[in-house]
């Protein structure tokens, strides 16, 4: 084995170009045809040094395709300059869109999402219509070949603007707690875009929560664009005034307080002669309170301004202001409805003369009676004519014999509607007359 060593080296010695190489590249030479490890680091200095030729090169490219980048909307200020406004949002079309891009191999693996911009410009947009806006597309690595879709169908109007009414709704009020909106602002908004957009817009609402709220506070809160039915229109290519509204709302503790409903202090003045004031009702009956806490702790319940019933003779209505301290934030009602029930003055009187009509009387026998007063109680009027006309009362004789008798006599009170009646035992004496007149009474 020696020998064939020694001779390869005696030829490559003898030989005429490894005789030209200088000293320093012979030894390379001789010790790589015997060095195996050094073979092996020369094959990965080539690889190192044909990378490192590969990633300097910027003439050595490749195409990649990033898929579903969001593009955005430039150019709104030159679209609004020229009048013009875009009607409907493009948002959803700007999605999923698919650039490619040639690249140096360097820069490859760094092209992604993150570095490729998509941009709708529509500065180039001179006049209102339906019409293809193209999409440009940049890198920070590479150049970019191709976008799919590279434009899209958009429909633009004349520009149009509008001051809104700004309504405001509370939301999660707390049983207890009064709510009341006291400033908004701005109370409007100017909102201009596309005129079919624009024209559409009835009012801008305001939500605000104020679950958990149980003190006055300022709070900034978006609005909602609304149509005539109610619904609600996308802002995305609207140009507002402002984004957000500042409400201030007063919180107080509330509770629910009865009107105070003695008669004394809810009517004033006397009624006409021979009239009185029956009763005295109210609606509604009780009302809701907001004020600062001690207060209302205190309260037990309201008074309203009492209603004067000077002279009158008969029952009305009437209005009535509630009575209310400075302190209080707010009363539910601010008036309640008085029922006054005025009726005839109530009177007892002593009726004379009283008949009697009997009835069932045997055929021998004759009633007779003794004078009968009657104590009547109704209305003054009632009673009075009652005297005036007189009245009977009813005996039923059947079944009786002749002699004398104290019977409670009967009264038809539907005969006397309204009028209550307390009588004395009628003293009655049945005669047998079949005897020639002979009386056999005892």
């Amino acid at each position: 084995m020696k020998n064939k060593k020694g001779a390869l080296r005696e030829r490559m010695l003898s030989s005429s170009r490894y005789q030209k190489m200088p000293n320093p590249l012979k030894w390379i030479v001789g010790s790589l045809s015997h060095n195996l490890g050094l073979k092996l680091l020369s094959l990965l200095m080539a690889i190192l040094l044909w990378n490192y030729v590969i990633s300097t090169n910027t003439s050595i490219t490749r195409s990649k395709t990033v898929s579903g980048i969001t593009g955005s909307v430039s150019g709104q200020t030159s679209l609004t300059a020229n009048q013009l406004a875009l009607n409907g949002d493009p948002t959803e079309k700007l999605s999923g869109l698919s650039v490619t891009v040639e690249a140096p191999q360097a820069d490859y693996s760094r092209v992604s999402q993150g570095n490729v911009q998509v941009l709708l410009d529509l500065s180039s947009v001179r006049a209102p219509g339906t019409q293809e806006v193209a999409l440009r597309a940049t890198t920070a690595y590479g150049r970019v070949r191709s976008i799919s879709p590279s434009s899209l169908t958009l429909t633009f109007e004349n520009l149009d603007s509008r001051n809104v009414t700004v309504n405001t709704e509370l939301t999660g009020q707390s049983d207890g707690y009064w709510y009341n909106v006291t400033r908004v602002n701005p109370s409007s908004v100017t909102v201009s875009g596309a005129a079919s957009v624009v024209q559409s817009i009835a009012s801008a609402r305001v939500s605000l929560d104020v679950a958990g709220l149980e003190a006055s506070s300022v709070k900034a809160v978006a609005y909602t664009l609304l149509d005539g039915n109610g619904e609600e229109i996308s802002q995305a290519m609207l140009n507002r005034s402002t984004s957000s509204i500042s409400v201030s709302v007063d919180v107080y503790p509330q509770r629910e307080l009865p009107f105070d409903t003695d008669l004394t202090g809810l009517v004033t003045g006397q009624p006409a002669e021979g009239f009185v004031v029956q009763s005295v009702t109210l609606q509604p009956e009780s009302a809701q309170v907001a004020a600062e806490r001690e207060l209302l702790d205190s309260l037990t319940e309201l008074m309203i301004e009492p209603v004067s019933v000077e002279g009158a003779d008969h029952s009305f209505s009437a209005r009535a202001a509630v009575s209310r301290l400075s302190d209080f934030k707010n009363v539910s009602t601010e008036q309640v409805y008085v029922n006054v029930n005025i009726v005839e003055e109530t009177v007892t009187a002593y009726v004379e003369g009283v008949k009697v009509l009997f009835s069932g009387t045997p055929d021998n026998l004759v009633a007779s009676y003794d004078p009968l007063g009657v104590f009547v109680t109704g209305p003054r009027s009632a009673v009075e004519a009652l005297q005036r006309s007189g009245m009977s009362v009813n005996l039923d004789l059947t079944g009786y014999a002749a002699g004398y008798y104290l019977l409670d006599p009967q009264i038809d009170e539907e005969r006397y509607p309204g009028l209550t009646f307390e009588s004395e035992a009628v003293s009655v004496t049945l005669t047998d007359v079949s005897t020639d007149g002979a009386d056999v009474a005892e």
